[in-house]
């Protein structure tokens, strides 16, 4: 367990750069094209669209990365009346309806790329199948999260809800 553990961090670590990255770049974009805006009255050309694509990947790798870190949204004042053990149950049940969820995104999600993906971007001349593809993407790791948070409360590793319990 601790050598998943270790690769689930790594893996962690290296979608936050990737979140980080881009949401940098977000910024640095905004920041150029006001300034040429107002400033200089001109514009990178498919600098906005960029830019939106940029946000779509952040918010699809964030969701794993927010799953991941058990930072998900949830409202957890029932869960906290309960005992230890049906903590651990809702909280497993919890990530197997949140992976049942994914999945099904990823279900329709394929058809959605194979019937809409090969058309272009309006400015960056760039097949929408790159920018959709993170859909499936994004959920898979959700997927994954899943199972491994599913796996570390099954062999002993303290629910989050217990955790706050605790505090």
């Amino acid at each position: 367990m601790k050598g998943l553990k270790s690769a689930v961090e790594i893996v962690s670590k290296v979608l936050e750069w990737a979140i980080t990255l881009c949401f940098f770049v977000i910024l640095a974009l905004t920041i150029i094209l006001v300034v040429l805006r107002y400033g200089f009255n001109e514009s990178i050309i498919g600098g906005n669209e960029l830019m939106e694509y940029l946000f779509i990947y952040t918010t699809a790798i964030g969701a794993a990365v927010a799953l991941a870190r058990r930072e998900h949204i949830k409202i957890t004042w029932f869960i906290d009346k309960l005992s230890p053990l049906y903590r651990r149950i809702v909280d497993i049940l919890d990530f197997i309806l949140i992976a049942l969820i994914n999945g099904v995104m990823i279900y329709y999600s394929i058809p959605w790329i194979r019937s809409v993906g090969r058309f272009e971007s309006p400015v960056l001349r760039l097949p929408n199948r790159l920018i959709q593809i993170i859909v499936p993407i994004g959920c898979g790791l959700v997927m994954l999260y899943c199972a491994y948070l599913i796996l570390a409360i099954v062999t002993g590793e303290q629910s989050e809800s217990e955790k706050e319990a605790a505090l």
